[in-house]
């Protein structure tokens, strides 16, 4: 998440993004957690918050960012999608009810998921045994079917990082990317 992806990293690409159309991003940090809470501690927009248990895995993660959350709806997302556009943060969220929203995009999963709150407070009380996907899809949820590939876009390998440079769209486009957040339209 700290490659240098226009002028900064993909973790700022992907913050940037979700505050263009979130209130406040709560960012979960494992690996190297001193230096992005230093990096992002004086932000007044981002809530940094320690994991210390996060080679255990991604869940954990995810559970302490919803907990943090106290806005009706929130998104959840990793730092690795700095491609994700305002526009797909607002298709969901004109979208929003009472079941997890999970994005697609030609059939295939992608990201942000929007939630609401009664459903986060499940999951951050949730004894998790598998990964959080399988418990969204066992709870209230519909699949919504997105025009952006930039939902699945995401950098995790040295290979993705490759395509993304050789790939990126302009900056013009609006395409950049999250982790959990309160909202606001």
């Amino acid at each position: 998440m700290m490659l240098p992806y226009r002028g900064g990293t993909l973790l700022d690409a992907s913050l940037k993004n979700a505050l263009s159309a979130c209130q406040r991003v709560v960012l979960v940090v494992g690996h190297r957690g001193d230096e992005l809470m230093s990096r992002y501690a004086h932000h007044p927009n981002i809530e940094v918050i320690e994991n210390p248990d996060y080679r255990v895995g991604l869940a954990g993660s995810v559970q302490l960012g919803v907990a943090a959350c106290q806005s009706e709806y929130l998104f959840i997302t990793h730092g690795d999608l700095p491609c994700l556009s305002r526009p797909v943060f607002e298709a969901l969220w004109h979208q929003r009810c009472e079941q997890t929203l999970l994005p697609c995009h030609n059939e295939k999963a992608g990201h942000p998921v929007l939630m609401p709150r009664f459903l986060a407070r499940e999951l951050a009380r949730a004894e998790l045994t598998g990964p959080v996907r399988r418990w969204l899809l066992s709870h209230p949820h519909r699949h919504v079917a997105l025009e952006w590939q930039a939902i699945l876009l995401d950098v995790d390998t040295p290979q993705a990082y490759r395509e993304l440079l050789a790939h990126a769209p302009d900056e013009e486009e609006g395409r950049e990317g999250v982790t959990c957040m309160d909202i606001h339209f």
